[in-house]
């Protein structure tokens, strides 16, 4: 997405980590203006960030999640990257802006495609689209939401790492089936 892109969705996502609510969500800004971060993780660190933030969810099951809208290839293409909750990875990072109709955003497409080198890749893809009908997911944003829904939002990112979770384990839980 564009630097402008990513920019409008930081904000929308700044709002609620300045005091305003959201119910089952704690959202915190951990960047200085957009300064690269330094000390995060070797992937992040350094890159231009438009902004990141720490969400977690102490209610619904717990659980937590960075949130950086940052220049991940470092060509002006910025993403809008979930790292996981002790900074170790990413669960995902999503590029894909999707528009309305009228032109205005309305939600982000991240496509599940696991690239670990165990053989089980293919077993991953098809319990994913077995589960959730494709390999797709979508992530309703600004003009699909109103103002006071940002809890649709960030319960589609969290949604999005469970299901790559729940993928990433098909190949232990049902070895290399054929069937699937």
């Amino acid at each position: 997405m564009e630097r402008a892109e990513a920019e409008a969705l930081a904000d929308w996502m700044q709002r609620y980590s300045e005091g305003a609510a959201v119910e089952g969500y704690d959202v915190t800004r951990i960047s200085s203006g957009g300064a690269p971060l330094q000390g995060f993780h070797q992937w992040a660190n350094g890159k231009a960030l438009v902004n990141a933030f720490h969400v977690s969810r102490p209610l619904a099951g717990g659980g937590a999640l960075y949130v950086l809208f940052i220049d991940w290839h470092r060509n002006d293409n910025y993403y809008l990257v979930l790292y996981a909750g002790d900074k170790s990875t990413t669960h995902a990072e999503i590029q894909k802006l999707v528009y309305d109709e009228a032109g205005r955003p309305s939600h982000l497409r991240w496509t599940y495609n696991p690239l670990k080198r165990d053989g089980g890749n293919a077993v991953r893809k098809a319990y994913f689209k077995q589960q959730w009908g494709e390999l797709a997911v979508t992530i309703p944003v600004l003009g699909a939401l109103r103002e006071d829904e940002i809890e649709h939002y960030l319960e589609a990112l969290f949604d999005v790492v469970d299901r790559r979770l729940r993928a990433d384990r098909a190949p232990e839980l049902y070895g290399e089936m054929d069937e699937m």
